[in-house]
């Protein structure tokens, strides 16, 4: 079941990436490897430049029906079909991995679990909705005890740990074959999993938010160095999502929908402009100009995704609450 989330919290999404801009520099404090000039990206910029409440912005036209839960059946419809035909690709890639591991091939079983790990970003927008199904692909040893050394501690990361932490290649033969059986269940899983209309409208831009916080701050993919293989995937299911809900937000305000296809297409420019050959980088690798400038645009297109909740929010209107002022001085 969906984590369920703070009712104001789409209210104040556009508002924290003031925050956010700082943040996509301030994760970077730490990152080595090559360009080391310093530099402040312009890229940051736009992310702080325009958070402000969405009614002072552009308001919703008032000869528009406000949307309902049912206006996002066939949304989240669609986006089940692409979960479960995106965990069937992952499958295969975890076949490969499998026989990668048996071979003692760490350059394929690298590559496998890459392709692997992209699969499973894309889709991203079902954060919470697959509880401990999602822990057993996707968890990371972080509060756990004993870390990475908890039995619990499985799934991508698990394999990721033993495949560039130095380890014998085999050792990920039991790890990776627990990995394909959690898969499988979740493939399963997708048709009943409950998946809440205003977290499925939040997630528009909290994918992208939390690579920012997690795979740009090197936490969620510590051994590979994968964030830019996992931001990838990210702008994938963002695209994804986004799509199944653009007709709704395109008449509610369709500039704002150009807005956030416009900031998902320089993200992937810049993204792409990094890669070597056709693969993407290490994050660390990174000279300091590159890791600022998609950090940054990474932030800006949050920043922007987060005025489409306001548009597509399934809740009925609140009602207005007088407030001190307006009811006149308390006697």
């Amino acid at each position: 079941m969906l984590m369920r989330r703070d009712p104001g919290r789409n209210a104040r999404g556009a508002r924290r990436f003031a925050a956010a801009a700082l943040l996509a520099t301030l994760v970077l404090t730490g990152c080595g490897g090559g360009d080391q000039t310093r530099t402040t990206s312009s890229a940051v910029a736009p992310a702080a430049a325009g958070a402000q409440s969405y009614d002072k912005r552009s308001p919703i036209p008032g000869n528009v029906d406000p949307v309902t839960p049912a206006d996002l059946r066939r949304p989240i419809a669609t986006y089940r079909q692409h979960v479960r035909r995106q965990l069937t690709v992952m499958r295969g890639d975890l076949r490969a991995l499998r026989r990668a591991v048996a071979a003692s091939d760490r350059a394929a079983a690298r590559a496998a679990w890459l392709r692997a790990q992209y699969r499973y970003e894309t889709i991203g927008a079902a954060y919470g909705a697959f509880g401990a199904l999602d822990q057993a692909v996707n968890g990371r040893a972080g509060g756990l005890q004993g870390g990475v050394r908890s039995a619990r501690f499985s799934g991508l990361h698990r394999v990721e740990m033993t495949l560039w932490g130095g380890r014998p290649v085999r050792a990920a033969a039991g790890q990776v074959a627990r990995l394909d059986a959690a898969v499988a269940r979740l493939r399963r899983h997708v048709g009943t999993a409950e998946i809440d209309p205003l977290d499925y409208v939040l997630r528009s831009h909290e994918v992208l938010e939390d690579t920012l916080a997690l795979q740009l701050s090197d936490q969620a993919s510590p051994w590979s160095g994968a964030a830019l293989n996992a931001l990838d995937g990210n702008i994938a299911g963002t695209r994804l999502l986004l799509r199944t809900i653009d007709g709704l937000a395109g008449q509610r305000d369709p500039v704002v929908v150009q807005q956030c296809w416009r900031a998902i297409g320089r993200l992937q420019r810049a993204l792409d402009g990094v890669r070597r050959g056709g693969r993407l980088p290490r994050w660390d690798a990174l000279g300091q100009r590159d890791r600022e400038r998609i950090s940054g645009l990474t932030a800006a297109a949050a920043e922007a995704l987060a005025f489409v909740p306001e548009l597509v929010d399934p809740r009925p209107p609140r009602p207005l609450k007088r407030s001190i002022e307006t009811g006149g001085p308390s006697r």
